[in-house]
């Protein structure tokens, strides 16, 4: 069946990551994403990071899977004509500009909304559309920082640090699908649209809800631990002889110290109880860090079985490789079409949805800049050949020769 969003047609003028993964999980869930350029922007090998294959950024290839291609030129009026045309028959306008940009260019919410007053209008921003520092630009790494998090991730005698992906941006983008998806909820009960406002910073600061709360009720700023957990022990990482595992969910402290060959622990009066064990974990941690690197990895995986919660720590070569994740299908193969005319396979992540009966969909592979321009506007605004030509020659549109 089709996805769970099919009829739904968002206009996508997102760049970066934060906005453009908000928008490909619309996609993937069956919206029509129609993903705005500028017509500056002559071809796809100098759009995005590295790495790239032929030229071919990888990174945008990923973000901007499922999603059509138009160039406009919104500084020409009319293109922005052509924008506002696009917005009156799409139920969601995305952007991630800084705040102010589409109101400058003529394409502000009143403006928009005015047009079509069912329209979602769907902002992500570093900091949220208000407030003192509406107008500073942010990137994940900032969106990391000022949410706390990087202030507890990392070891404890360490610096900062930022988690190894790009959080502060994909939170930001997975928020913006959601408010999305409840607005268009709300609509069907209300017939009207609304606006959308998801900060970068307060995407992140959400998921800290254990150290804020931890932070109200004791007055005491959290600090870096490290891998360990600060309220659990063990509960954390180990070095074995071949790899790490993760030591995690202690269900029987008594069978636990017996299957790691050490009975005696578990009568030791300095860790007969969680809270005991959590509060001497400086004392008990290189206790087990000895023992668990005189094994294997594997040898522990199983030795420990339901005493705990125990995995190995995977690369990723390992994670995409994994049985469980090919049985369900959480990383897909694509074809990615190249400049040189042929293709190369490569790997993404499936979105995690699964439904019964409306399963979201990974089928279209990022277009190229400019590659549905005609068709977009041929279909969606009805235009004949002929205007559609003069939009080009005008240079409020580009479209890419197939």
């Amino acid at each position: 069946m089709a996805g769970p969003l099919e009829g739904v047609r968002v206009l996508d003028f997102t760049h970066a990551l934060a906005g453009p993964f908000g928008t490909m999980i619309l996609a993937d869930l069956g919206a029509e994403v129609i993903q705005v350029a500028r017509v500056t922007e002559r071809d796809d090998e100098t759009r995005g990071p590295g790495p790239h294959i032929e030229g071919r950024s990888t990174y945008r290839f990923s973000a901007d899977r499922g999603k059509k291609s138009l160039q406009l030129d919104l500084k020409n009026p009319q293109g922005v004509e052509v924008a506002l045309a696009l917005a009156e028959k799409s139920d969601v306008l995305a952007e991630n500009f800084t705040p102010g940009t589409l109101e400058r260019l003529g394409l502000g919410y009143e403006v928009v909304s005015a047009r079509n007053p069912r329209i979602i209008y769907a902002s992500v921003a570093g900091h949220g559309q208000t407030g003192p520092y509406a107008q500073r630009g942010a990137f994940d790494i900032i969106a990391q920082a000022m949410s706390g998090l990087m202030s507890i991730t990392g070891e404890a005698d360490g610096p900062p640090m930022r988690i190894g992906a790009s959080f502060g941006d994909t939170m930001g983008g997975s928020y913006l699908a959601m408010g999305v998806i409840s607005a268009l909820y709300e609509r069907e009960r209300s017939g009207q649209g609304q606006r959308l406002d998801v900060a970068m910073v307060e995407a992140m600061m959400f998921h800290l809800e254990n150290p804020i709360i931890r932070f109200s009720a004791t007055g005491q700023v959290p600090q870096r631990v490290g891998a360990r957990h600060p309220l659990v022990t063990p509960f954390q990482s180990f070095q074995a002889k071949d790899g790490w595992i993760v030591v995690a969910g202690m269900r029987d402290w008594e069978a636990f110290c017996v299957a790691i060959g050490r009975e005696q622990l578990a009568k030791d009066p300095r860790f007969l109880t969680g809270a005991d064990r959590n509060a001497r974990h400086h004392e008990l941690e290189p206790i087990l860090s000895a023992i668990f690197l005189s094994r294997s990895a594997a040898y522990w995986l199983e030795t420990l079985g339901d005493t705990c919660i125990s995995c190995p720590i995977y690369d990723i070569a390992q994670a995409v490789n994994d049985p469980q994740i090919r049985a369900r299908g959480a990383v897909i193969e694509m074809p990615m079409p190249l400049p040189s005319g042929g293709q190369r396979p490569v790997r993404l992540p499936n979105n995690p949805v699964r439904l019964s009966r409306t399963n979201p969909k990974v089928e279209r592979p990022a277009s190229w800049v400019g590659e549905d321009t005609r068709e977009v506007l041929a279909e969606v605004l009805g235009l004949s050949d002929t205007a559609v030509a003069e939009l080009e020659r005008s240079g409020a549109v580009r479209a890419r020769e197939r």
